[in-house]
C-alpha cells in the first residue's frame, strides 16, 4: 500500500501543468498517506539522519524563513518543499531502495501508456518533422514542456531498463522493452537533445563501471555490435543524418549548434551574475522558486544556477555536491564484480544521467514533475544506505567458490 501511494503521487504530478495548483496539493496529500501508512504499520526503521537530509532540511528551514520575509511567491513553495523533504524521510525507512527503484518503473511506464493514449496522433505528427507557424512541433504531453518531457522519459527509460534486467517474467521484459523504445520515441519527439546527451553519458557509465564484467560487454559483443553500426551508417548514412539534422534542428540558427547552446550560454552568465551581484543572495538565497523566470525576469536554464540563485552560495554547493557524489555513493554498494547482477543494477547509470542532464536544464531539484519527485525520494534513501552494502548484491558463482577456497585455505593454514 505505501508503493502503490508513492506511485500514484509521483504519477499525478504529471499532470501538473494541466492540472494545476489542484494536482500538486494531491500528490501531496498521497505522498503524506504512505508516509502516515508507514508510521501506523510501524515500518519506519530507526535509521540516524543522513547528511543529505540535513542539508535539505535545512536549506529547506532557510527557503520558508526567506519567503515569509520576501513574499507568497516564494513561501508556498519553500512550505512544499520542506513537507515532502519530511514525508520522504519517512517512506525512504519504509521501503527499501530496490523496491523505490521498481516504484520508479511503474510510474515510468503509467507516463508511457498515458502519452500513448492521450498523445499517440501527435507523436507521429511531431516524429515527421512538423514545422508550423512556432517552428518545429515539438512533443508536449499534457503541456509539459519539451525539454522537461524528454527529462521525465529519458530518467524513466533507465528505471524501465533496470527493471527489465532484474525481473525473472519474460512478459515483464518483454512489457518493460517496449516502453523503453516508447520513451526513446517520445524524446526524439520532444526534440529533447539535452536528454539525448545526457543519456550517452549514462549509457557510457554503465558500460565503463557496471557492465564492464559482464558477458554482454566483452570484446566480442563490442565488435559485433560496431560492426553492425558501421554497416547500417554506411548504407543509410544520408537519410539518418539528414532526419537527424531535421528533428534535433541542428542547422536552426536558433537552436542550432552556432546558437549558444540555444541562447544558454548568455542565460547562464546572467544567472550568475544575478547570483553575485546581490550579497544576501550570494550568502543565503532567495528561497525555494524565488529564481523563476517571473520573478528574475529570465530563465537560468541550469539546475545548478538556479539552485545557487535558491539555496546561495553555501547550501547551494552543498546540495549540489551531494547530487554529484550520488553516483559515486551508488557504486559503492555492490562490489565491482557483482554490479551487473545487484539489484541495484543502473542505479549508478540513472543517478548519472540526472546530474548530466541538470548542466542544460532546471529541474533537478523540484517536486512537480515525476522524474524529478522520483529522483528525490530515491537520492535520499541512497543517503539512508550502510557506506557498503550485500543486500543487494548476486556475486557470480565462480568469484563465490573462489572467495570459498580462500577462506578455507586461510583457515586450514590457521590451525
Amino acid at each position: 500500500m505505501i508503493e502503490l501511494l508513492i506511485v500514484a503521487a509521483c504519477y499525478l504530478t504529471f499532470y501538473a501543468k494541466v492540472g494545476g495548483t489542484a494536482v500538486q496539493v494531491a500528490a501531496l496529500v498521497l505522498l503524506f498517506g504512505a508516509a502516515a501508512y508507514a508510521v501506523v504499520l510501524d515500518r519506519v526503521k530507526a535509521i540516524p539522519l543522513s547528511s543529505t537530509e540535513m542539508v535539505l532540511y535545512c536549506a529547506g528551514v532557510i527557503s520558508v524563513v526567506l519567503g515569509l520575509l520576501g513574499g507568497d511567491e516564494v513561501v508556498g513553495s519553500s512550505v512544499a518543499f520542506l513537507i515532502v523533504i519530511v514525508l520522504i524521510s519517512i517512506v525512504g525507512r519504509s521501503v527499501s531502495l530496490e523496491r523505490l527503484l521498481d516504484s520508479g518503473a511503474a510510474v515510468a511506464l503509467l507516463c508511457v501508456i498515458t502519452c500513448v493514449v492521450v498523445e499517440r496522433a501527435t507523436v507521429l505528427q511531431a516524429l515527421s518533422i512538423t514545422v508550423g507557424r512556432n517552428g518545429l512541433l515539438r512533443l508536449m504531453p499534457l503541456e509539459n514542456h519539451p525539454d522537461m518531457t524528454g527529462y521525465i522519459f529519458a530518467a524513466g527509460s533507465i528505471l524501465l531498463v533496470r527493471r527489465a534486467l532484474v525481473s525473472k517474467s519474460t512478459l515483464e521484459r518483454m512489457m518493460m522493452a517496449a516502453a523503453t523504445l516508447l520513451s526513446w520515441t517520445f524524446i526524439l519527439a520532444a526534440s529533447a537533445r539535452s536528454s539525448i546527451i545526457a543519456l550517452f553519458a549514462a549509457g557510457l557509465m554503465a558500460i565503463v563501471f557496471e557492465f564492464r564484467r559482464s558477458r554482454l560487454v566483452s570484446f566480442k559483443w563490442i565488435s559485433i555490435s560496431a560492426v553492425c553500426i558501421a554497416i547500417i551508417g554506411v548504407l543509410f548514412f544520408a537519410k539518418i543524418a539528414k532526419y537527424l539534422r531535421g528533428i534535433l534542428e541542428l542547422d536552426s540558427g536558433v537552436r542550432g549548434v552556432g546558437s549558444g547552446g540555444s541562447g544558454r550560454l548568455e542565460l547562464w552568465w546572467r544567472g550568475i551574475a544575478t547570483l553575485f551581484n546581490d550579497p544576501v543572495t550570494l550568502a543565503v538565497g532567495g528561497g525555494f522558486r524565488s529564481s523563476a523566470a517571473e520573478l528574475i525576469g529570465f530563465s537560468t536554464e541550469s539546475s545548478y544556477i538556479t539552485i545557487l540563485l535558491d539555496s546561495g552560495l553555501f547550501f547551494g554547493s552543498a546540495i549540489i555536491l551531494l547530487f554529484w557524489y550520488a553516483p559515486i555513493k551508488a557504486l559503492r554498494l555492490t562490489v565491482p564484480q557483482a554490479r551487473h547482477s545487484s539489484k541495484l543494477v543502473l542505479l549508478p547509470c540513472l543517478l548519472t544521467f540526472i546530474v548530466v542532464e541538470a548542466v542544460f536544464n532546471r529541474y533537478l531539484l523540484a517536486i512537480g514533475n515525476p522524474a524529478s519527485l522520483v529522483t528525490l525520494i530515491i537520492l535520499l534513501a541512497l543517503s539512508m544506505q550502510p557506506k557498503s552494502s550485500t543486500a543487494n548484491v548476486e556475486v557470480p558463482k565462480g568469484l563465490a567458490t573462489r572467495r570459498s577456497g580462500l577462506h578455507d585455505a586461510s583457515r586450514h593454514q590457521t590451525r
